[in-house]
């Protein structure tokens, strides 16, 4: 066959025409100068990413007529011959298929031999972790001090494999994947020289679908070379070839979930199943695209871990700038949650349209720190309705206490129907703050100063959980500098919150009262029970809160308190 696939015709034939791999190349172009090569090299990293072609002109560098050089001349015998893969100097052995521990001991008993005609006798062995144990330990004493006319490079894309000993006796070069940027200006180069044009957006995609491996993206590019006589390659025919989703069907679906528009996304997938492509791959390009989302909204824009082009990367930005990080993690996290249901349910299609569906369902405005705001105020309100016997029990029974507390017995409907908003929660935890045990600090009138009960309220704006610690506690304020809160029944949880805040709390009192305000925790004492029937009824109420329930839902958690 006279024709040469793009991978063979383009391949590098220098350290500078190496793509993506400066790091390696620039080591191994000073080694070379300085005369620190090293007697035994490994190669590790992706499928594709350059490691055998390194090795080759290594070799070359090392055996060329005018080297060692670090820019072999690739006109000279020597260079050729490696080049064509007949040098009889430079033996590439494949470690899938020479794997035995026989024929390392013959390659162990020919390294003693001079080279031919070369300065080095090379051996490259490609995919050395495939090479067995007992062949590892027939190659050990001869990797560590091997003939001065010897080199020994070796390639694998499974570096954990390799025992530790072959390891220590290597210097070890790892190649990473190449950026998309660096394969789409590649392939765009690539595309002159043979006389094809094809859009930015094409090549992006080609570059995309290789996963940082150019010998991929330069299959890809040649299958879509020989697709047809055209020089002028348009983009549908490109993704039509490549037999993947095109990037906007992508971006609907995204828009679609962040709308809530089931209709929008029933027609996306039905669009996927009807040009053939398989669904379980759609699903798992979603999860990336959700994965590329989150990443964005954390990182920004141009964070390496987002292997887009800066097109794809304005579109995703403008897509999550007015989305929680919270909300575009749970949708994240249920596409994962669920990938096992689409991969092995017999109704593919089925199963990615009831994993969108529940994609909508998602509130983004769930936030974490406002449902625990929430629920620390209706423990206090609860916990408000379990102290109420305590006056009782002491026979205060004046009309300033009676008419303050809730009607446990005489007004079921408080007891018996759940707390609905913050509102209601804030009118049934402030009146305790009118009763004997939190005397106020002066009675509310028009041209008085300000008073505790003003504080409160102030307090319950910026706050809400303080707000909640304090109208439980006993209020001294006798002193003329100094006002005293004494708190009982504090929780490790609400002793820390109390510390990062005092700090503020102190200082927004001194602005507000005039005052120096000091808090002492009192030791935690049991407070009276209820009769169980009541502990029942305010159980029930609270444990079917919806405050309670969407908590429960959200973090997959059960009650313990």
């Amino acid at each position: 066959m006279s024709y040469q696939v793009l991978a063979l015709k383009y391949r590098p034939r220098t350290f500078e025409e190496v793509v993506g791999q400066p790091h390696v190349t620039f080591t191994l172009k000073n080694a070379i100068l300085a005369d620190r090569v090293a007697h035994a090299i490994l190669f590790t990293g992706p499928r594709g990413t350059g490691k055998t072609t390194i090795a080759r002109i290594l070799a070359k560098a090392m055996n060329c007529k005018t080297g060692p050089t670090p820019t072999p001349c690739n006109l000279c015998k020597t260079c050729k011959d490696i080049i064509e893969g007949h040098c009889s100097d430079v033996f590439e052995i494949d470690g899938a298929s020479n794997n035995s521990v026989d024929q390392i001991r013959d390659l162990r008993e020919n390294v003693t031999y001079m080279p031919a005609t070369a300065p080095y006798k090379i051996y490259i062995i490609d995919e050395v972790h495939m090479l067995s144990t007992a062949a590892f330990n027939a190659l050990l004493k001869t990797l560590e001090e091997p003939p001065e006319h010897v080199m020994f490079i070796f390639a694998t894309t499974e570096v954990h494999k390799i025992p530790a000993t072959i390891l220590s006796r290597c210097q070890r070069h790892d190649l990473g994947r190449i950026p998309l940027e660096q394969i789409s200006d590649h392939l765009n180069w690539l595309c002159t020289k043979e006389g094809f044009t094809l859009s930015r957006e094409s090549l992006d995609l080609i570059s995309l679908e290789a996963d940082g491996s150019i010998r991929d993206a330069l299959s890809l590019l040649d299958r879509i070379l020989s697709a047809g006589p055209d020089k002028q390659i348009d983009h549908g025919k490109v993704v039509e070839n490549l037999g993947v989703m095109d990037r906007t069907l992508m971006y609907d679906i995204s828009t679609a979930v962040f709308q809530k528009d089931g209709a929008q996304l029933i027609r996306m997938v039905e669009i996927v199943d009807d040009s053939g492509l398989d669904l379980k791959k759609f699903f798992s390009d979603l999860i990336l695209h959700f994965r590329n989302l989150n990443v964005i909204k954390l990182c920004g824009r141009q964070h390496s871990a987002i292997n887009l082009s800066d097109v794809e990367k304005s579109k995703l930005s403008q897509a999550v700038q007015d989305l929680s990080p919270t909300y575009l993690g749970m949708l994240l996290q249920l596409l994962l949650n669920e990938e096992s249901l689409v991969k092995f349910s017999s109704h593919t299609k089925t199963a990615v349209e009831m994993v969108l569906l529940k994609l909508i369902q998602i509130n983004p405005g769930a936030e974490l720190e406002q449902i625990i705001d929430k629920l620390d105020l209706l423990a206090r309100q609860i916990d408000s309705k379990l102290t109420e016997p305590k006056e009782y029990a002491n026979g205060k029974t004046d009309a300033s206490i009676t008419s303050t507390k809730p009607e446990i017995a005489d007004t079921p409907t408080e007891t018996n129907s759940p707390i609905t908003s913050m509102e209601s929660i804030k009118s049934l935890a402030t009146p305790s703050l009118q009763t004997e045990d939190t005397k106020p600090f002066s009675a509310p009138m028009a041209s008085a100063p300000k008073t505790w009960t003003d504080f409160l309220s102030e307090i319950e704006k910026k706050l809400p959980f303080i707000f909640a610690l304090l109208s439980k506690g006993q209020v001294d304020t006798s002193g003329t500098d100094t006002i005293q809160v004494h708190l009982s029944n504090c929780t490790a949880f609400d002793r820390s919150r109390l510390k990062i805040k005092k700090e503020e709390l102190v200082t927004l009192c001194k602005n507000f009262l005039g005052k120096c305000l000091e808090i002492t925790i009192l030791s935690k004492t049991e407070p009276p029970g209820l009769p169980d029937k009541e502990k029942a009824k305010l159980s029930a109420i609270a444990h079917n809160h919806p405050l309670v329930l969407d908590a429960q839902r959200i973090f997959d958690g059960e009650i313990i308190n």
